[in-house]
């Protein structure tokens, strides 16, 4: 039993040197550098494009709330001062389409939709 334990230590400090050490997957601070910031920047576009086209379809509740939660995923990701207040705007628009395409009202999620794309069209790069 005692040495289970001490085998077990043993890992968790190794892991958690590894986590010092620079052992973090690359997606996680990938958007500290420029690159990383017009990477995120992009796909959160590419992701809100294509969720404005599955709320155009007007078919499919559950594919639109996941693509919308893809796209809060992405735009996490983006740092810096310049950011900030869009950022916040973004994050509000993109809760409100969530809402009502939980609600069903995929016409008023696609408006939505339009208009966070309208706002992260204005980031400018990092």
């Amino acid at each position: 039993m005692k040495m289970i334990k001490n085998v077990l230590t043993a890992a968790m400090i190794a892991a958690s040197a590894g986590a010092m050490l620079g052992g973090v997957p690359s997606a996680a601070i990938a958007a500290e550098t420029a690159e990383g910031v017009n990477k995120a920047i992009a796909n959160a576009k590419k992701a809100l494009a294509e969720a404005i086209q599955i709320a155009a379809e007007g078919t499919n509740q559950a594919a639109l709330i996941e693509k919308i939660a893809e796209t809060k995923q992405h735009y996490k990701e983006i740092t810096g001062d310049q950011y900030g207040a869009k950022l916040q705007r973004l994050s509000g628009s993109l809760s409100k389409a969530r809402g009502m395409a939980k609600r069903g009202d995929l016409a008023g999620a696609e408006e939505e939709l339009k208009r966070a794309l309208e706002i992260i069209n204005q980031f400018p790069p990092a």
